[in-house]
């Protein structure tokens, strides 16, 4: 660090010079400099120490002196600031809502803070004056991100330049490929040629966000998507192939820069103008939703009983509606009211306690888990069902993982292929270092949710088993447009598996009443009720197993299991077990 940065005295002058060499500040007069200035203190901070936290409220601009500071959004690292006179918490006083991110320092950094209570404590017209001062900081701050977005677009640019001339790469090596590798490499040329004119299109947007982003997610769905699942397909075959495998490299790389726009507009088009009512009788909770739901364009109401979501719900017409355990009887009243309104049961009491008000309801809700212990785990949880329901959009395991996370996938094809497939996945995350504790749970959780796949799912066209009667030790050879497949990846923070299958045949009374018989120590006779082979206990050993289960279901067309596992080991991690359940209706 400079002389400059190791002041232990900092006198008026020091700080008035300090500000004038701040690029938001150059064309500020020497008045308001001085004022600045009076309200200015300098931090000199340890690696590794926290500025800011997301989801608080903060007072304070901070510019950085020196140094660098990591960027963290829900514990990913998303971007990092070392530029001298980088301005840090603008947003959050500006808009007078909490952090969006958490920053870190990155090694030594120095700091110059200054209290925005000069903007705020004063009274008008003097309140006004200092106000605009603020926005003329925040105004200059936006021109110069702006300026470095418009870099970053260009380079875009770039990389898709690379892109076009490794596909032409490709092209010529897959004329020596078989001829059904020949044929999909002609429907990708189809595909690059849309690719280009989506790019040309991308282009003559730039001067407009929400076309640039339309374009954006345009782009990565219809195009790069596919491509890399062909690429996928390619290197199976041709494994050594060096020009296949930076192909792939190179749309992954693509991905990695678009996911993290596409994913936020996405989001905010799906949430932009919806209403949502939070019945909680958890204050703390009511909070927690609020910092969750803020800035992301949803019109939140909280309310704390049954007989205050009444009185919202003759007045207002909501597009989702909370529930904790204590409020359930709301969605009866809901349903009358608005039709066609979601309802989310959102809880964090063992699964038992309220199985049996849930099999008593006539209509069941979707049901999401909560920890009251961790916050971020429920900002995660809220953020994700309201997307998901109000998109409309289930299915994915990436929904839980950060973004741009590599998935791998197998066929469900046997019951005597479960070994290979448990083994395939072993294998992998084995590999990535995952600890052989959690290796035993997914090997656990996998054979229950492939045993079903195989046997309780298919259904004919009327709806009736195929096979949940057969005993499981009889093998059993799925056909074709019977056939599910296995996902799996992890992004260093969560492991997740899922089983997906093509029928749409699990219902929400099914999976309550056998949690019920397993919690209440009826497993053992579940299933000769039922008429069915096996123990009656997998749902069971799949949410008892998993840190968190999610059963996403199209009735009729498609059933996902997803199962989350934390990659460090919490204590007592499955105290209380954790299930989220979606069905379309």
């Amino acid at each position: 660090m400079s002389s400059a940065t190791r002041k232990t005295e900092w006198k008026l002058e020091d700080l008035i010079a300090l500000l004038k060499g701040f690029s938001a500040l150059a064309s500020f007069p020497e008045n308001l400099i001085h004022e600045l200035a009076q309200a200015s203190e300098i931090l000199e901070l340890l690696p590794n120490t926290q500025i800011l936290k997301q989801g608080q409220m903060n007072e304070h601009l901070y510019f950085l002196i020196e140094g660098q500071v990591g960027i963290y959004v829900d514990g990913g690292r998303v971007s990092k600031m070392q530029k001298h006179g980088d301005l840090l918490g603008e947003m959050s006083v500006i808009s007078n809502h909490p952090v969006g991110a958490t920053i870190l320092t990155e090694g030594p950094v120095s700091l110059l803070r200054l209290d925005s209570n000069i903007f705020l404590d004063r009274h008008r017209p003097e309140r006004d004056h200092y106000l605009s001062i603020l926005y003329r900081i925040y105004a200059t701050v936006l021109s110069e991100k702006l300026n470095l977005t418009n870099q970053k677009a260009k380079h875009f640019e770039e990389l898709t330049v690379q892109l076009t001339a490794t596909q032409t790469e490709l092209q010529e090596t897959n004329q020596n490929l078989e001829k059904k590798v020949d044929e999909r490499t002609q429907r990708l040329e189809q595909q690059n040629a849309a690719m280009q004119a989506s790019v040309n299109k991308l282009e003559e947007a730039n001067n407009s966000k929400r076309g640039l982003f339309q374009k954006l997610i345009e782009l990565d769905q219809k195009h790069l998507s596919p491509l890399k699942t062909f690429l996928d397909e390619v290197r199976k075959r041709h494994p050594d192939e060096a020009s296949v495998v930076e192909a792939r490299r190179v749309v992954f790389d693509v991905q990695q820069l678009l996911g993290p726009i596409a994913s936020q507009y996405s989001a905010e088009q799906a949430m932009k103008s919806k209403r949502v009512l939070l019945a909680d009788s958890n204050k703390k909770q009511q909070m927690i939703a609020k910092m969750a739901l803020g800035g992301s364009g949803v019109e939140l109401d909280t309310v704390s009983s049954t007989a205050e979501g009444r009185i919202k719900l003759e007045t207002t017409a909501y597009d989702l509606i909370f529930m904790d355990t204590a409020t359930l009887d709301l969605g009866a009243f809901a349903k009358e009211k608005l039709p066609a309104v979601n309802l989310v049961l959102m809880t964090s009491d063992d699964v038992p306690s309220y199985l049996g008000a849930l099999k008593d309801l006539a209509l069941l809700p979707y049901i999401v888990s909560r920890d009251d212990n961790d916050r971020t785990f429920t900002v995660k949880n809220i953020m994700t069902t309201v997307t998901k329901l109000l998109s409309q959009d289930f299915f994915g395991l990436e929904k839980y993982m950060s973004w741009g996370v590599d998935v791998q996938s197998l066929p469900v094809i046997s019951s005597k292929g479960r070994a290979g497939i448990i083994q395939e996945v072993d294998n992998y995350f084995g590999k990535v270092g995952i600890r052989r504790v959690n290796r035993e749970r997914i090997h656990v959780v996998l054979e229950e949710m492939l045993m079903n796949a195989v046997y309780d799912a298919p259904t004919d066209i009327d709806g009736k088993a195929l096979y949940n009667h057969i005993a499981r030790t009889q093998e059993l050879v799925l056909k074709p447009e019977e056939q599910g497949i296995v996902r799996f990846a992890t992004d260093g923070m969560l492991i997740a598996v899922s089983v997906q299958d093509p029928f749409g045949s699990l219902k929400g009374s099914t999976i309550l009443k056998y949690l019920d018989a397993n919690y209440s120590g009826m497993a053992a006779d579940i299933n000769t009720k039922e008429g069915k082979g096996g123990a009656g206990r997998g749902l069971h050993q799949i949410v008892e197993n998993a840190d968190l289960v999610v059963f996403n279901v199209d009735p009729g067309k498609k059933t996902e299991a997803i199962a989350l596992f934390n990659v460090e080991v919490k204590e007592a991690a499955h105290q209380n077990s954790s299930f989220h359940l979606f069905i379309k209706s």
